[in-house]
């Protein structure tokens, strides 16, 4: 009994020995598969992990595309002793054409399209912001990383646009600031890895060329200003200058440019905008060239010698008489009154029922309004006195004509100087106003002009201010004897 119990004993503790060899020499065999299957150096984009259980190899991870899956298999099937090689991954799609699209707006980035490595998305985070748009796919160019950090790099110096990589070709398509941009944008471009191409549309905010611009303003039309402005100016701010709110034309403001001075120098020219017909400036850098057309019965001399004085640079002008027949009725676009054109001259147009007294009462408005000017010591009206005459001429006209009335124009001078002289100025005066008013339609035969020097002052002539009170025309109304017409 002892014998057999003995027997038994050694039984089991040998079987128990063979299972113990048989798991040790297991273990050995995993290690050596293992061992085996590290040490291969098989080519992979992406790199794959590798588990063995047993004698069986699994691999994970990515594969790229289907081509690299059958050559990772393939070199793994070859491992001493293995029993089985699983794949237990994911196979990229092989992309073709492999493109990268990124639109650029904003100061961002919209990306869409593939890309070749979590590695090459890493590399093009800092520059998209974010990758998670672009899918992992297999078949991307040789260097496609850097000829993708080119492209994206090159488009953020758009204002904006959009890149898109196809295959070896780089496509950009966007609107640049000036063409120094669009030049650091090419030489980016030149930068791409050898192979590839590159292919650029762009447009400019700015084409590079300093600032010229025009202004034109017509009396009966308005402004209108075109061209390029320098940066900081808008058209508001030269319609402004010259007292408009309303403008036309096709004016831009460039990147380029100073606009220090543009203002300065157009400012003066709104004054004498109700002395002309039509007015032309053009800035060309520093330069001003003025030309234009001044109304009928301005003295085109005397305002270009005050815009010449004004603008710093020689004005040139002509006098235009109206064109349109008598009785057209326009809105002068720099003063918005309603004008009438009579004998080629264009004149305010006046409604009211013309007796002596209400004759008398508009005529010493508009002189006490705005009295008439001549150069000193001369009958030479000044550059100015057409606005009045022309505001006379219109009243006259009606007291005239409708009113049948006659009127005396009185001219007076103060004290300074020889009587005999300020009765000759005072009355050649009187004559320079009469034939004014006849040349703007007014029937010569209503009209008379007397001069009466300084015997009839109406203020001291102990002060300036009495003095040029006392410097002044007289308008006298009467009945006519045998009407006017």
């Amino acid at each position: 009994m002892r014998t057999i119990a003995g027997a038994v004993i050694v039984l089991a503790g040998l079987g128990g020995l063979g299972w113990w060899a048989t798991v040790r020499q297991a273990d050995v065999i995993e290690q050596q598969i293992l061992q085996a299957a590290t040490a291969l150096e098989v080519p992979s984009v992406h790199g794959v992990d590798i588990a063995v259980s047993g004698r069986d190899i699994t691999l994970t991870g990515i594969a790229n595309g289907p081509d690299e899956a059958e050559a990772l298999l393939a070199a793994y099937a070859a491992v001493p002793g293995q029993r089985e090689v699983r794949a237990d991954w994911t196979v990229l799609p092989v992309v073709s054409p492999y493109v990268m699209a990124a639109r650029w707006q904003e100061d961002s980035f919209a990306a869409e399209g593939h890309v070749p490595t979590q590695a090459a998305r890493a590399e093009l985070e800092p520059i998209l912001g974010s990758t998670q748009s672009l899918a992992l796919g297999a078949g991307a160019p040789k260097d496609w990383s850097a000829a993708a950090k080119v492209g994206l790099t090159a488009t953020r110096l758009l204002e904006e646009g959009e890149m898109r990589l196809e295959d070896q070709t780089l496509i950009l398509n966007g609107i640049a600031r000036t063409p120094s941009e669009g030049a650091a944008i090419e030489r980016t471009l030149a930068s791409l890895p050898q192979g590839y191409r590159s292919e650029s549309v762009l447009d400019y905010l700015d084409d590079g060329t300093p600032p010229e611009y025009s202004i034109t303003y017509d009396a009966s039309t308005g402004l209108r200003i075109d061209g390029k402005l320098p940066a900081g100016l808008t058209a508001d701010d030269v319609s402004g200058a010259l007292n408009f709110v309303a403008h036309g034309g096709n004016a831009q403001t460039g990147l380029l440019g100073d606009p220090a001075g543009h203002i300065d120098r157009l400012k003066p020219l709104a004054e004498w905008l109700p002395e002309l017909e039509r007015l032309t400036i053009v800035r060309t850098g520093d330069d001003l060239s003025v030309v234009g057309t001044v109304g009928a019965g301005v003295d085109a001399e005397l305002v270009a010698e005050a815009l010449t004085e004004a603008v710093g640079n020689p004005v040139n002008l002509a006098v235009g008489a109206a064109q349109q027949p008598d009785g057209s009725l326009r809105t002068n676009a720099a003063t918005g009154a309603t004008e009438v054109a009579r004998a080629g001259y264009w004149l305010p147009h006046v409604h009211f029922n013309p007796d002596i007294d209400t004759c008398a009462d508009r005529m010493n408005t508009e002189l006490q309004r705005n009295p008439i000017q001549f150069l000193t010591g001369s009958a030479r009206l000044d550059a100015k006195a057409s606005r009045v005459i022309n505001a006379m001429a219109s009243v006259a006209a009606l007291c005239v004509t409708d009113g049948n009335l006659r009127a005396e124009i009185g001219g007076h001078t103060d004290s300074v100087g020889d009587p005999a002289s300020n009765r000759a100025l005072s009355e050649a005066r009187a004559n320079a106003v009469r034939a004014a008013l006849i040349a703007r339609g007014v029937a010569s035969r209503a009209l008379v002009a007397n001069g009466y020097g300084e015997s009839d002052p109406i203020e001291t002539n102990d002060t300036e201010e009495g003095r040029a009170a006392n410097r002044r025309t007289t308008v006298i109304w009467s009945p006519s004897d045998d009407g006017v017409n």
